[in-house]
């Protein structure tokens, strides 16, 4: 009796740690992965877009910024102008960590793609 009461407890366990590790976990991003997929598997994984008031507030017509403001990215940190043209979103987690996706091909012509990411 004695350890089928510890399997059951240990079962229960195991379970409520993987349901609550699925809405905070990664879905499987990839390099030149499409953003707007990336970020919707994000959010349906428990992730939150981290509204950059500052950008959104304090707009340049026309920019890579405005452009990715009115698709509805508010979570955008910033871009760069030269180079790649690198873009940095920020999403954050129940736990309270947060999650930045650096993207390329943010022109308007284009759609974003993944470049890399990182948890701090």
């Amino acid at each position: 009796m004695n350890k089928l009461f510890f399997s059951g407890v240990l079962l229960t366990i195991i379970c409520s740690v993987q349901m609550s590790s699925f809405a905070q976990s990664l879905p499987r991003l990839r390099r030149n992965m499409n953003y707007a997929q990336a970020r919707t598997m994000l959010i349906q994984r428990g992730w939150r877009p981290v509204v950059n008031s500052e950008q959104v507030n304090n707009r340049v017509p026309d920019s890579t910024i405005d452009y990715l403001i009115k698709k509805g990215y508010t979570e955008i940190v910033d871009c760069s102008g030269t180079g790649l043209g690198l873009c940095l979103f920020q999403f954050r987690n129940a736990k309270g960590q947060n999650l930045f996706v650096t993207t390329i091909d943010n022109q308007s012509r284009q759609e974003s793609k993944i470049y890399g990411w990182r948890i701090e």
